[in-house]
């Protein structure tokens, strides 16, 4: 079970994402319940007044919000979001805050991301939001640097070290002042092999959403250049699954994301 340790934070946006809708739902009750969770230890403690409402589903201060539409048309819509953002103010009826869980959230249109980025910008105390996504790279990248991305543990393990150390690597060069360190380290690394190169996406985009989280140390980038970054990162991603060449995805990362820097060579 995920679980807060009561000196941890709890933040007041998550994206809950799995390939799983079962584990996204598990993930996302878990979330809320941390969030609700009147123990004195561990969050969720599952043993309170609140966690029981959560886990059996009878929670008032739960409030879910599901796509509309068919099978092949469903979406978030934006009068769905005006529908949050004209409660969201409202007290909770028993919890220290209301949790608004969008189910399928990379199901919003843009216009609905866009009216509840206003809402992730400037949070009320009485609300907290869990998107629950099998995609994250759905959402908007401004809406992903509000929320901190928490993956099913069970959809695969943790990056190694080595990965780590890896995408670290890479920061450094896209961070250093000359655009020429970023072309070298990216030549250096065209040969690799598949399976280095999937860790090391993974890898990198763990740094880019603790930052994006609120690390500000890992790495050196501005929230906006972090966010077009975990863009980039995730459409190599998609690039490797459809078989392009290392080659080519190194090429993509060897273009400079901030434009500042375009002219530092």
């Amino acid at each position: 079970m995920l679980q807060f340790q009561r000196q941890d934070p709890i933040l007041h946006a998550y994206i809950a994402s799995s390939p799983s809708a079962e584990n996204r739902e598990r993930l996302s009750t878990e979330l809320a319940a941390a969030m609700l969770c009147e123990g004195g230890g561990a969050r969720p403690c599952g043993q309170c007044r609140s966690c029981r409402k959560v886990f059996h589903g009878v929670h008032p201060d739960i409030l879910i919000t599901d796509p509309e539409g068919g099978a092949k048309t469903a979406a978030i819509k934006v009068d769905q979001i005006r529908q949050i953002v004209a409660t969201a103010h409202i007290m909770p009826s028993e919890g220290a805050c209301k949790v608004y869980v969008l189910r399928q959230a990379d199901k919003m249109n843009l216009s609905a991301q866009n009216a509840l980025l206003k809402l992730l910008e400037e949070p009320p105390r009485s609300a907290a939001f869990i998107l629950a996504a099998e995609n994250p790279g759905a959402l908007l990248p401004t809406v992903r640097s509000r929320c901190e991305l928490l993956r099913d543990s069970a959809a695969g393990e943790a990056p190694p070290d080595e990965a780590l150390a890896y995408a670290a690597e890479y920061f450094q060069a896209v961070c250093a002042p000359q655009r020429s360190a970023l072309l070298r380290w990216c030549a250096a690394h065209e040969r690799d092999d598949t399976q280095t190169v999937q860790a090391f996406l993974q890898a990198a985009r763990q740094l880019l959403s603790q930052k994006l989280s609120g690390r500000p140390d890992l790495p050196q980038l501005s929230d906006a250049e972090a966010a077009r970054q975990l863009e980039r990162l995730e459409l190599c991603e998609r690039y490797l699954r459809a078989n392009v060449g290392i080659r080519h995805i190194y090429g993509l990362l060897s273009v400079p994301t901030a434009p500042e820097r375009d002219g530092k060579n």
